[in-house]
């Protein structure tokens, strides 16, 4: 599924506005990529609020999902009704898995050791949950690990999060536009960033210290305005990265007696 195809589906809801908007995105999908939401408001000058109802009319549920469903597409990487989704499922697990076998854990496992305090943030529910899990389990191994459940406490938190630290932040696209400038501040004060995110070019990624992509498939539900999105890829990665992290504590222990 591409945009026109949605811009179809949904045109009894959009207005004159959102048409224009439209317009603009089709002519300039490239440029899409790097603008946040508020700069394209710029750009068809219209409010940002008037753009989340727009990405709220195609189904989405705000501009970072949109941009997100954006860059998928033009990978023609959206799944249909007629996917195996079982297989499109497995091929997920696996590709995961596959990736995260070509990546080196060490140095994560290390500066998660030496930290003071593991800060997890996840830009949206479903991704907190796991991030959840992944946290309690730390405590598991005497690591002092904290959830910043909004963006509210993410900016109170910033004054109080140190060197010492690390700070690991879950997203699906990587280009949550309001966490973007969190993450500018944390790489100017030298603090460690983890990017955990979909495979792609994202701006999480690009400004972490340790990036690490999970797979997650779109795909479209017969009747259903929404595009569906599992985040199995997630859960397996965020479990290799715990498993990792005691293998590593396992052998130092070894090492050390």
């Amino acid at each position: 599924m591409d945009l026109e195809t949605l811009m179809q589906k949904h045109q009894k809801q959009l207005s004159e506005m959102d048409w224009t908007i439209l317009g603009y995105i089709l002519e300039n999908e490239q440029d899409l990529m790097h603008l946040s939401i508020i700069e394209l408001g710029e750009k068809v000058h219209s409010s940002k609020s008037s753009i989340l109802r727009l990405t709220k009319k195609l189904g989405f549920s705000g501009y970072s999902e949109f941009k997100y469903f954006m860059r998928q597409s033009k990978q023609h990487t959206i799944a249909t009704t007629g996917t195996d989704l079982i297989a499109l499922q497995t091929k997920d697990i696996e590709n995961t898995v596959k990736l995260a076998q070509q990546t080196d854990f060490t140095l994560l496992s290390k500066a998660i050791q030496k930290a003071n305090t593991v800060y997890c943030y996840a830009t949206g529910y479903s991704q907190r949950k796991v991030i959840e899990e992944f946290s309690k389990m730390l405590m598991i191994c005497d690591k002092r690990s904290i959830i910043i459940p909004v963006k509210t406490e993410l900016d109170i938190s910033m004054s109080m999060i140190t060197k010492e630290d690390i700070v690991l932040f879950v997203s699906l696209s990587g280009e949550t536009d309001d966490v973007k400038q969190n993450i500018l501040s944390l790489n100017a004060r030298k603090i460690p960033v983890v990017a955990i995110t979909t495979f792609s070019h994202n701006f999480f990624a690009e400004h972490a210290q340790y990036a690490y992509f999970y797979y997650s498939t779109p795909f479209t539900v017969s009747g259903k305005e929404h595009i569906a999105q599992s985040l199995v890829g997630l859960s397996v990665l965020v479990d290799l990265i715990f498993r990792k992290y005691v293998t590593y504590l396992n052998k130092e222990f070894e090492e050390g007696m």
